[in-house]
């Protein structure tokens, strides 16, 4: 009885969503009031895996091509997904929202989860702002993959059967390729560990021709509402073309690779700091909270340094706070808090002119934010492997 009463208020919130959806005018004033700039048809990111399927049954590759989706342009998903709204027939409008309802059914049940688990109250406080922040309203709005992947990782962690948990993990890599950088969660069980990563390299070989097209069909917003090295270093092209400096199409490749390599060294010195090399006595078995967090920071530090992204894809960064709470300074963790609590809502810093003071002063004030979550993940990121991983480099044995 009392996991039914648990199921009440995620799908009363997930009917509420649908009905929303059901009428378009009703869709767009709901949003609008939110800030949110709503788009028709609802759940625009989902429908367009739907109108792909078009355009692929005409015999379109729609890496390249993808005429019955013209708003999303050529497709960027892994293939399977249009395998899985064939199967399921998600074109058909009935079953497609039945499909919504129980993606955000489950999305809610995790939140709840995540609020049900955490008993200190600053950690139900930031839960709340969250549920109430651009970032989550985004999410429920443009209904992307990435809500689906988040629960499946989330999900992956709690669990503690290992066979289920590497299932649900392989099955999020396989919906997305960035679940990747989340394979730190099988860190205390080292067979698990590299027969998973194993797994998940040749499946990434395999599908290595859609992780090509893929990263050269990703859009790499240059706007406050996005994070990552894509989106720095396109901000830094456009900023470049518009008064004429010296970064264009020929070199631009360089800059960004120079940031991913910057990064990527940063990144390194901070791991380094806390992560100590040779022998030493190992945790058997690993924590709740440090799980959590070596999967959600292990997605945000990825997808920071190699890609562009949305800032719906920080709802992962909600699996670090109960690891965050309970470390004894203060200073770092209020400032990690106040940074994701403001990020979270960075929507309403966007707008106006790009190519302003305003604007650039807006966006280097929510970067600035961005990087220093970044850089708080990836010390405590040490912290957490020097407890169950270590390399010994006189025998060079890992």
């Amino acid at each position: 009885m009392k996991k039914i009463r648990l199921l009440i208020l995620p799908f009363l919130l997930a009917s509420f969503v649908i009905y929303l959806s059901i009428n378009d005018q009703l869709w767009l004033i709901f949003w609008k009031t939110l800030n949110i700039p709503a788009v028709i048809p609802p759940f625009s990111d989902l429908d367009s895996i739907a109108k792909t399927l078009l355009s692929k049954n005409l015999g379109f590759n729609v890496y390249l091509e993808n005429p019955h989706d013209p708003t999303h342009g050529v497709y960027m998903y892994p293939s399977l997904w249009l395998s899985i709204f064939d199967l399921l027939n998600l074109y058909n409008l009935t079953y497609f929202k039945i499909f919504n309802f129980i993606i955000i059914l489950i999305y809610f049940i995790v939140i709840q989860d995540i609020y049900l688990r955490n008993s200190q109250n600053i950690s139900k406080f930031i839960l709340i702002i969250f549920f109430f922040s651009t970032t989550n309203f985004l999410i429920l709005e443009r209904l992307n993959i990435e809500i689906i992947i988040f629960s499946l990782v989330y999900f992956a962690v709690i669990s503690r059967n290992y066979i289920l948990k590497s299932l649900l993990f392989l099955i999020a890599l396989a919906g997305k390729v960035f679940p990747i950088f989340s394979i730190f969660l099988f860190i205390a069980n080292k067979r698990f560990f590299y027969l998973i990563s194993s797994l998940s390299i040749l499946y990434l070989f395999i599908i290595k021709e859609e992780i090509y097209f893929m990263s050269i069909n990703m859009i790499e917003y240059a706007r406050i509402f996005a994070y990552g090295s894509g989106s720095i270093s396109k901000a830094i092209y456009y900023y470049s073309r518009e008064y004429n400096l010296f970064i264009n199409d020929e070199n631009y490749i360089y800059l960004k690779s120079i940031i991913i390599f910057s990064l990527s060294v940063i990144a390194i010195i901070l791991l380094k700091i806390n992560f100590k090399f040779g022998e030493k006595t190992l945790e058997k078995n690993i924590i709740l909270d440090d799980s959590l967090f070596l999967a959600g920071g292990g997605i945000y530090l990825g997808t920071f340094i190699f890609s562009a992204n949305v800032d719906y894809r920080l709802v992962f960064l909600l699996l670090t706070f109960s690891f965050i709470l309970k470390i004894n300074n203060y200073l770092i963790k209020n400032i990690y808090i106040t940074s994701c609590l403001i990020i979270f809502n960075s929507f309403i810093f966007e707008g106006g002119d790009p190519y302003s003071i305003k604007y650039f002063i807006k966006a280097g004030f929510i970067y600035s934010l961005k990087f220093i979550v970044f850089v708080v993940i990836c010390y405590f990121f040490g912290v957490i492997l020097n407890r169950y991983f270590k390399i010994q480099l006189k025998n060079n044995q890992i």
